[in-house]
């Protein structure tokens, strides 16, 4: 599994970049992490002439912007002269440019950010996760650079298996992590044609997942140590990724982690995938969404390609 060594940052020159750059900073601890590029994007760089009366020798707008968020993640960085920095400041759609760059860097793991009572829509964070390849962790405006406990939504698909041996296998996570596979069932109505009560039936089924978490020990040696298994049953009335982030909070999750199934082109831009319920109600939690780094190449290509 491809371990996470180049990180793009994308900042906005709010706030929330604090957050962000503190978080960043935190990660690369980890000895593995070689170069770190931070963008930030302007939809136009330029000053109309009436306003540049008075600044005639003032600096062009990208030299501005990146001295000054030089000036903020520097520090951070003192004390990691391993990690290499560097500031991209461009001009035209943000998510368009931080695509384009993320693959032109081939970096393997994106950090935005997720604002809650900062201002901002958090509509790039969803065209985001419909758009990219790349693995991507979201920050919460108030989130603090501590990892002790991680919580993987598990299905037993393939997509969450897949996460959770980038959990446990990465090398950007402490090796001492605690990992709860979070697996959240729902009781078919049709288990009255079977004659069984829903408690029976219901019993079976979490004695099938109690069966699949098993062997997945047996896959995942790591997860007999530091691992723990929680289910919950959804009910009709729940939404699903309501309750992954409630129950996360509960297991105290300082990150959540999630497989995203991989759609076609024609697909990606239809809401309601489990991915994005989440992604809708995590306001607190860092969440990290995984994606099989093969798939969705070809619109991926299509959209830097086009407006």
């Amino acid at each position: 599994m491809e371990n996470p060594n180049i990180l793009m940052v994308g900042l906005d020159m709010t706030p929330m970049d604090d957050t962000l750059i503190r978080y960043t900073a935190y990660l690369c601890n980890n000895p593995n992490i070689e170069s770190v590029y931070f963008i930030h994007v302007e939809k136009s760089l330029e000053i109309p002439d009436e306003l540049r009366k008075g600044f005639p020798e003032a600096a062009p707008a990208d030299v501005r912007i990146r001295k000054a968020l030089e000036d903020k993640i520097m520090p951070y960085f003192a004390a990691l002269p391993n990690v290499q920095i560097s500031v991209l400041v461009e001009e035209g759609s943000p998510l368009k440019e931080l695509l384009r760059w993320t693959k032109e860097k081939k970096a393997n793991l994106v950090l935005v950010g997720r604002k809650l009572r900062l201002s901002g829509s958090g509509v790039l964070a969803q065209k985001l996760v419909r758009s990219g390849r790349t693995a991507v962790l979201f920050i919460p405006e108030t989130s603090e650079p501590v990892l002790r406990r991680v919580v993987v939504s598990i299905d037993f698909s393939e997509y969450s298996i897949m996460a959770l041996e980038r959990v446990l296998h990465t090398t950007l996570l402490p090796p001492d992590i605690q990992v709860v596979c979070l697996h959240v069932y729902e009781v078919p109505s049709g288990y009255i044609t079977l004659g069984e009560s829903f408690e029976k039936f219901e019993e079976r089924m979490r004695g099938f997942a109690q069966e699949k978490y098993n062997q997945l020990i047996q896959q995942f040696p790591a997860l007999q140590k530091r691992g723990e298994f929680k289910m919950v049953r959804r009910d009709n009335e729940d939404n699903i990724g309501e309750l992954i982030v409630m129950e996360a909070k509960r297991a105290h999750a300082d990150m959540l982690v999630i497989g995203a199934k991989g759609k076609t082109a024609a697909a990606l831009f239809i809401l309601g995938s489990v991915t994005e319920k989440v992604l809708r109600y995590d306001t607190d939690i860092p969440l990290t969404i995984f994606r099989k780094p093969k798939e969705e190449m070809g619109f991926l290509d299509a959209l830097l390609s086009n407006e």
